[in-house]
């Protein structure tokens, strides 16, 4: 259990003899996670298991959960009703309508592609286009050339699309540059990449 509970970022000796109530929500998701790992499941049922926690200790929950489930690598099922969550989330998603009848499955990308209807495209949301630029890095798409790119703010590659266009839109600028891993500038993402990347996104409702 202690190599567990190191496995989701808790200290074994501060924490293994605490008792529920002396641990604070977060800790208690943690170690709810350790003790379902412990057994370990071919598969296991997630039913919203970071709803009921602050949105600051949520979110490291989700990333420190997909460093993990990069590590064990084993089959979740993770049910949540926020559409942001399961993007972040999923490898692939159920969008079920109301009466549990499917609605569409499919990748992300596919889903805030091509909604099969109405009421899909109204439960991922208007802002599907933005949506989309999360599931995307910047080194993912083709950059212009780096003129001038030693007098931007600067965006690591691995930064996802969105991201950087909250970099620009906060700096008001149009482009960032791109550094590498190796700190070598790579090129500039501009507002027209990201413009015609929204522009191919498809936007259209199937029929």
């Amino acid at each position: 259990m202690h190599e567990l509970l190191e496995l989701v970022g808790l200290d074994p000796d501060e924490h293994a003899s605490r008792y529920p109530a002396q641990l604070s929500g977060g800790q208690r998701q943690r170690v709810g996670l350790a003790r379902a790992m412990a057994v370990d499941p071919p598969l296991m049922l997630m039913d919203e298991p970071f709803g009921a926690i602050d949105p600051v200790t949520r979110e490291r929950l989700q990333n420190d959960f997909l460093r993990l489930h990069r590590e064990v690598r084993k089959t979740v099922i993770f049910v949540t009703h926020d559409i942001d969550e399961a993007i972040k989330m999923g490898d692939r998603i159920c969008l079920l309508r109301q009466g549990g009848k499917l609605a569409q499955f499919g990748t992300p990308e596919e889903i805030l592609a091509s909604p099969a209807d109405e009421f899909v495209a109204d439960f991922v949301g208007a802002d599907r286009g933005l949506k989309r630029l999360s599931l995307r890095r910047v080194g993912d798409v083709e950059l212009e050339p780096a003129n001038g790119a030693a007098n931007l703010v600067v965006v690591d590659a691995r930064t996802s699309l969105r991201d950087a266009l909250s970099v620009m839109l906060a700096a008001g600028t149009e482009s960032v540059a791109v550094r590498e891993g190796d700190g070598a500038v790579q090129g500039r993402l501009t507002l027209a990449v990201l413009s015609r990347l929204l522009a191919q996104d498809g936007s259209e409702v199937r029929a």
